[in-house]
């Protein structure tokens, strides 16, 4: 299988694609083939996924085998999240319109995305960090994109 994997990005992609679909439906295998591919998916098919760039795909892997790994902790980390989810969601997007502002005032042609942080991240940083989901500061992320080195450090001063 792997020897057909590494000529050809097609079987790959079929194979992520497999693995995915495997894990949304998880939840209708024994608890002992839940784990197995669960720790299969974490330690290939994630990093897979994020060599090859397909970071939603990597993100969501992730949180599917964290999911199965960890149920008490995933189960905590969504209540606590879910709290403050329309919160989050309406602070991106008041942080997005201001830098729009900021930047339409400064002349600056720029593409702004923002999410959420996914569950799985938020999870390793707080085992890293020793720390609370209430001491995690950074449950999304923004990422401006302008056409020049120039045009980047105007976003960057302007956005502060």
């Amino acid at each position: 299988m792997f020897l057909a994997m590494g000529k050809d990005i097609r079987v790959i992609l079929i194979k992520l694609a497999d693995r995915l679909h495997n894990m949304r439906t998880l939840s209708y295998l024994s608890r002992n083939r839940q784990i197995a591919n669960a720790k299969e998916t974490m330690d290939l098919y994630a990093p897979l996924a994020n060599r090859l760039g397909i970071y939603s795909l990597k993100w969501e892997l992730e949180d599917l085998g964290f999911r199965y790994l960890y149920p008490e902790e995933y189960r905590e980390l969504v209540e606590g999240i879910e709290k403050k989810r329309e919160e989050r969601l309406e602070f991106i997007d008041k942080i997005m319109e201001q830098i729009k502002e900021h930047l339409k005032k400064e002349n600056i042609k720029a593409e702004i995305t923002g999410r959420a942080k996914h569950l799985y991240s938020i999870y390793r940083k707080m085992k890293r960090d020793n720390i609370s989901l209430d001491q995690v500061y950074d449950l999304f992320a923004l990422r401006i994109i302008v056409n020049s080195i120039k045009d980047c450090y105007a976003a960057l001063r302007s956005s502060t």
